[in-house]
This record gives C-alpha cells, sequence and structure tokens, in this order.
C-alpha cells in the first residue's frame, strides 16, 4: 500500500515540468522535420523516361527483320526508342558521347550489344529487354523446323503453350522516413528519461526531504519501489501518447499489434530509469547526469537514432550491437515489418535483464547508506 502511495504522489506532484515537457513535444517535432525531410532517403522508387537505343541491322534473315520491326513498335509504345542508325553513324562513339543509352550491332552471329556507363539504369532495363527478345527468337528458331505456328505464336507472345510463367510478387512493406523515425525517436526519447531518474533520489536530498521519508512510517525499499514505479509509469504515459499522435496525425506505421509494441517499449523504460538511478548511487552530485548523457549520445549515434545502421559493417557493426537503442529499434522493426517475435522477446530480456542489475547495484548500496 505505501509504494502504491508513494506511486501516486510521484505522479500527482510532477518535480520537473520542463523534461515532461521536452518528452512529450520534442519527439514530435524531431519525427516531422526528419521524417519530412528524409522522405526521399527511405524511398526505393525511381523514375525513369523515355530511353533511346541506336541499332544496325545486318541480319541476312528477312523473318528475323520483320520481327525485328515488330519489336521496335512494341519498344516505342513503352518508351524505348530503337533507332536505326546510317552507314555514316559511328554507334560506339554516340554511346560514348551520351547520346544514346545503347547500341546494337544486329548479325547473322546475333546480337552485341554496347551500354552506357553514364545512364545504367536505362541502359541495363534496355539490354534486359534486347535479352528477352535474342532468347525468344531463338526458341522460335529451334521450333521452326518442326512447327512454324508454334514459332510464329512464340514470337507474337500469344498462343499455344506458355513457355515462361510469370508471377506477380507483392514486395514487403518497407519503413518510410516517417515510420523509421518515429521508431527511433520513440526509443531515444525514452532513454532521456534516465536523466530525470538520475535526479530522482538526490532532488530529496537536496530538498532536504530525504529526513522525513526516513523518519515516515515506509522502508527504504518502499521508498525506492514507489518512485521507480511512479516514474515509469508517468514516462510510459508519454511513451503511449507520443506513439498515437505520430500514427494517427504523421500517418507512422506501427504494425496491427500496438500491444506487442507497447510492452517493447515498456521494458526500455524500465531499463532507461534503472539506468539513472543505478548511476545516481555509483556517482554523485551532478557527474551521473553527466556520464548517463554521454551514454545517452552513443547510444542514439550507434543505435540509428540518426541514420539507419542495419548495414553496418566492420567496427561500427560491433559497437552498434552493443546499444540499448539498436536492439530496441531492430527488435520493432522485425515485429512490425516481419512479424519475427522472437527479436522482440530477445530484446525485452535484455532490456529487463540490465536493468534488474542495475536496480540491484542501486539497492545495495541505498541500503548501505544511512539515508536515501
Amino acid at each position: 500500500m505505501n509504494v502504491l502511495r508513494i506511486m501516486l504522489k510521484e505522479l500527482k506532484v510532477i518535480r520537473d515540468p520542463k523534461m515532461i515537457v521536452f518528452l512529450l513535444v520534442s519527439p514530435l517535432l524531431i519525427m516531422l522535420i526528419m521524417g519530412t525531410a528524409l522522405t526521399n532517403a527511405f524511398n526505393g522508387s525511381l523514375e525513369v523516361g523515355e530511353i533511346n537505343v541506336l541499332y544496325k541491322n545486318n541480319h541476312s534473315s528477312s523473318e528475323f527483320s520483320a520481327y525485328w520491326d515488330d519489336f521496335t513498335g512494341q519498344m516505342r509504345q513503352a518508351g524505348i526508342q530503337l533507332v536505326e542508325a546510317d552507314e555514316k553513324m559511328d554507334g560506339k562513339l554516340e554511346v560514348k558521347n551520351n547520346l544514346y543509352e545503347g547500341y546494337v550491332e544486329i548479325s547473322d552471329s546475333g546480337l552485341k550489344y554496347y551500354n552506357s556507363s553514364q545512364s545504367l539504369i536505362e541502359s541495363d532495363i534496355a539490354q534486359s529487354l534486347l535479352t528477352a527478345f535474342a532468347d525468344r527468337y531463338r526458341l522460335a528458331a529451334e521450333v521452326a523446323g518442326t512447327d512454324p505456328e508454334q514459332a510464329n505464336a512464340i514470337m507474337a507472345g500469344s498462343g499455344g503453350e506458355s513457355f515462361v510463367a510469370e508471377e506477380s510478387l507483392i514486395a514487403a512493406r518497407k519503413p518510410g522516413a516517417m515510420d523509421y523515425f518515429a521508431i527511433a525517436v520513440t526509443t531515444m526519447i525514452i532513454l532521456y528519461s534516465a536523466l530525470s531518474a538520475a535526479q530522482l533520489i538526490d532532488s530529496e536530498r537536496k530538498r532536504n526531504t530525504a529526513v522525513r521519508l526516513l523518519a515516515s512510517p515506509v522502508t527504504k525499499i518502499e521508498i525506492f519501489a514507489g518512485k521507480l514505479a511512479g516514474i515509469v509509469v508517468l514516462n510510459f504515459i508519454i511513451t503511449i501518447i507520443v506513439v498515437l499522435i505520430s500514427k494517427y496525425m504523421f500517418n507512422a506505421y506501427w504494425g496491427e499489434n500496438l500491444g506487442l509494441v507497447f510492452l517493447t517499449l515498456l521494458t526500455e523504460i524500465i531499463f532507461a530509469v534503472s539506468l539513472g538511478l543505478g548511476f545516481s548511487y555509483v556517482l554523485k552530485g551532478n557527474a551521473s547526469g553527466t556520464v548517463v548523457m554521454i551514454i545517452i549520445q552513443l547510444a542514439a549515434f550507434l543505435g540509428g537514432s540518426y541514420f539507419p545502421v542495419e548495414n553496418a559493417t566492420g567496427i561500427m557493426a560491433t559497437l552498434a550491437s552493443f546499444s540499448p537503442l539498436q536492439w530496441s529499434n531492430a527488435a520493432l522493426l522485425e515485429m512490425i515489418y516481419a512479424d519475427n517475435l522472437s527479436a522482440m522477446a530477445n530484446a525485452m530480456l535484455l532490456n529487463i535483464g540490465f536493468a534488474v542489475v542495475l536496480l540491484g547495484i542501486g539497492l545495495t548500496m541505498m541500503r548501505r547508506k544511512e539515508g536515501l
């Protein structure tokens, strides 16, 4: 009962309203700024304009020429212009000067394609289509000896049995800029609650209220547990508000199971509060706040709060694995976009495990002290 009373008192009497405003307003502003400014960095789409490819047709077969003319007409409708070069033109030089995205030399032995290093995407698209045409023509040439009608059907792309099965796949959903920073900024701001926790007991000492608390009919453990519960619940309420605003006002995607998302964030809150409380007993005065701030900044830099780190390699990847924000962010992304609950479980166990260690240190040192 005493623990509950102390917790409610912590919720009713807000010692640091500026920190509450910071924890509530700053993440929403950062999400809005970074999610808007870096939209293109997370956009995997690319618009390609008209593609111009030069060609010379020296094939001796009139049948091939008829197929080729039909192919150029189809490509023209798709936005790829196959332009026939005259005898005086040097196709390779034209491509080198970036006047065309590619150059095709057609002979009885096959197609030779020269691409442009300055327009790689457009050139690769043209090369893929030309390769498909060459493969289809080779197949039709093999079939023509036994069934000419089937050969024509293959080149026309219709009739007869389908030799190539095509299937359209819907790519898995990936986080956009707002989606990513909604998660990364929320977890980062949660870690800042360690600063308030670092001053939780020390503020009682500075206001000379610690003696009165010890004189009351409550134990040190009850005081410690009540204050811990109060700040955890307060930060959890703030986190819920931030997540819901980002979801319904900024259209950030938090997945289909908000309950698991909030549970993961709750374990991070417990870790952050434990971090602040633990260091407040290990280090005295303002030193604890300074060390906690350094830890937060390093964790944010290495944990992907400012830029994604999932593709990091070498020493950067090794350092990132030690950041509490990295394992929380990775777990949330895996759960939301890949339905991977094991990643969430691992992150929760890490958060709770470190919290138990830090709280154990704080409790041990508090029990050895005469006061709080």
